[in-house]
């Protein structure tokens, strides 16, 4: 059992990823940047059983999507392998590009030099590069394994129930993520999962 709610963890994390670019958000949009450092901030304050409660809520949503499709048991079985191991990479990509946000922060602190500044931000980038690397792969594998049609109805299903769990929650869902911000802003390790792609169409306007 164990096993198995480890499993459908891992397929949480990296669906949840599996149709956008990146993770972050643009620093110079205030409006969308404000509500994704919230809840980044409410997510790392959230107590360990709320935030397995929100995970809980999201394998639901996730299993059910699956079901909806007429999913083979052999393919479930090969999504969820699929998605450990990106879960996996995308883990280590995190820590990864945490590190290298670290560093060139730490360099602008102590009052580098341009060349060390360059390298580190070079290494940030690259960072990211493999970030949507990763997520492109992992994109091209789910439609290989689902086919076109199956795929884009899964991820419409997946979307819809998204939707339908923001508005019963009374928050609504973030909006989509977009292009890397500020080096030192944006994903740490510990951030929660990333909604799917277009939540932003039905999301109530900031005040």
């Amino acid at each position: 059992m164990k096993t198995k709610l480890m499993i459908i963890a891992s397929l949480a994390l990296a669906f949840s990823s599996v149709a956008q670019p990146t993770n972050d958000v643009p620093h110079s949009d205030k409006k969308t940047f404000r509500p994704e450092k919230q809840r980044r901030e409410g997510w790392r304050e959230s107590s360990p059983e709320r935030k397995a409660e929100m995970q809980e809520r999201r394998l639901q949503l996730m299993e059910r999507s699956l079901d909806k499709i007429g999913v083979s048991e052999e393919q479930r079985n090969q999504i969820r392998q699929l998605q450990m191991a990106h879960g996996e990479a995308m883990k280590a990509n995190s820590k990864q590009i945490s590190e290298a946000r670290k560093q060139l922060s730490k360099l602008q602190d102590d009052g580098a030099s341009e060349v060390e500044i360059d390298a580190a931000i070079d290494a940030v980038a690259a960072a990211q590069a493999d970030q949507l690397k990763i997520l492109v792969r992992n994109r091209m594998e789910m439609e290989k394994l689902l086919g076109k049609e199956k795929y884009a109805l899964f991820m419409d299903r997946a979307r819809n129930q998204f939707r339908k769990h923001g508005r019963r929650g009374g928050s609504g869902m973030p909006p989509r993520p977009g292009l890397p911000p500020v080096p030192g802003d944006g994903a740490r390790e510990d951030d929660p999962p990333p909604p799917p792609p277009d939540l932003e169409e039905e999301r109530p306007p900031t005040p």
